[in-house]
């Protein structure tokens, strides 16, 4: 009995933070900036992931069963599909330092989902269970504000993982493979393929709880120039880790440019970027109808409007918004109407209808909007079934809170982890079989 008190004892410095069940949000997603598109697929060779950080501040993360694992410790995922069959990340992991400071290490996990891989390089950690390959790249200490890159990129049947982290700028990975980045569709796991540049915990599907000041954007390369993605999200459905306090939304001062603005708070329900539908205000008189489009109260010019009648509707006139992003169209006493914006990249279709009885009905004629929305819904919940992500061999910074001494040690802190939980587990087993409790 006093050795098995003994025993506890000396455990628990270690063991405490592993047994404290953490009261996980419900609603933690892989915050940040997604896209997948639902009408098509885009096949590309070149993805990008761009943020500018001001602020950053890293708590606490827990593994999917609420144990704590660690403290100041987030990944930030470049995150992309290739053909269904191969999952590429490119990963950023943060270290804190302190307020303004942190070590930044990159991060190469490749998935096989048919199995595993072969002629892998020797410096690279290989899973053929799991068909991964967990590669570390170099690490640099930085301090805010940061801009940084994170790239992939297929070229030759070779693809290349690159980053430009405050104008330090290389390639630090390579693997010879053959396809395409595919975005829409899903994979053979049965997940969206979409292209990801999300925060989440350290890996092993864990918790981050962090708030920062961001903004972010996703590019792809569509054969002539690099293009930002036609359709975003503000989480992602791929990697099982996920951040609490990163709430995401879109700022659309230039309507062909919009950019993710990440802030603190609070990412649910979880939303449609862009592209998002505009305020239509539509005034009729005896013989004109005036048409206004504006979003977050700025107009929007220049863009084409249609008028449409008869049954089935057709169109009868077009016109453009003017500066002040009204458009006008003769009334010629029509029995109803119907005034539709196509949508303009970023910007979603939208209707407006004269009759009352049409406008109640309106939501059964789903814009594209309404689709993203429906399918936001529905895929919310994917990311549980997500990847977890592999880091090991990694150089996990830990900071003396008594020396204030920065100290970098080799080991693999998830199995530290479980072996740790394991252990407790045994200890606590033995004295109820010993007391009968």
């Amino acid at each position: 009995m006093y050795k098995l008190i003994f025993i506890i004892i000396l455990l628990l410095p270690l063991l405490l933070p592993l047994t404290i069940v953490s009261q996980t949000p419900t609603f933690a997603f892989p915050s940040g900036i997604t896209s997948y598109p639902l009408n098509t697929i885009i096949y590309t060779n070149f993805v990008l992931g761009e943020i500018n950080i001001t602020n950053l501040n890293i708590g606490n993360s827990y593994l999917p069963g609420g144990q704590y694992l660690t403290s100041g410790n987030a990944s930030l995922q470049l995150n992309a599909m290739i053909l269904g069959k191969y999952w590429a990340q490119n990963v950023i992991l943060f270290h804190q330092i302190n307020s303004n400071m942190f070590y930044l290490t990159l991060v190469v996990n490749l998935w096989n989902l048919s199995g595993p891989f072969y002629d892998v390089s020797a410096n690279s950690t290989v899973y053929q269970g799991l068909g991964v390959i967990c590669y570390q790249g170099p690490t640099f200490k930085e301090s805010l504000p940061m801009h940084i890159s994170l790239f992939m990129d297929i070229i030759n049947s070779t693809l290349e993982f690159g980053y430009n982290i405050n104008g330090k700028k290389g390639v630090y990975y390579s693997f010879p493979i053959m396809g395409l980045f595919q975005l829409g569709g899903t994979s053979l796991l049965g997940l969206p393929n979409d292209l990801e540049l999300v925060w989440g915990g350290p890996g092993g599907g864990s918790v981050v709880y962090m708030n920062v000041s961001a903004s972010a954007q996703l590019y792809y390369f569509n054969g002539k120039t690099l293009t930002i993605v036609p359709d975003a999200y503000s989480i992602g459905f791929d990697t099982a880790e996920a951040a609490y306090g990163v709430k995401v939304y879109s700022n659309f001062q230039n309507i062909f440019s919009p950019v993710a603005i990440e802030t603190y708070g609070n990412n649910f329900p979880p939303s449609v970027l862009w592209p998002i539908p505009p305020h239509i205000t539509v005034n009729q008189t005896s013989d004109k109808i005036y048409v206004k489009l504006d979003v977050d109260n700025k107009p929007l010019s220049g863009q084409v409007v249609y008028l449409e009648t008869g049954i089935p509707p057709s169109i009868i006139s077009k016109a453009i918004t003017n500066s002040s992003g009204e458009a006008v169209f003769n009334y010629d006493n029509y029995s109803f109407y119907i005034v539709y914006y196509p949508g303009n990249y970023t910007l979603s279709s939208v209707p407006y209808y004269s009759s009352p009885i049409l406008n109640s009905l309106s939501s059964k004629l789903q814009a594209y909007y309404q689709q993203l929305l429906n399918f936001l819904k529905s895929a919310q919940n994917s990311f549980k079934n997500g990847i977890k992500s592999v880091f090991t061999k990694q150089s996990l910074t830990t900071t003396s809170q008594t020396t204030n001494s920065t100290e970098e040690s080799s080991v693999n802190i998830y199995i530290i982890v479980y072996i740790l939980a394991f252990v407790i587990g045994m200890v606590i087993s033995a004295i109820l079989i010993r007391f009968k409790l």
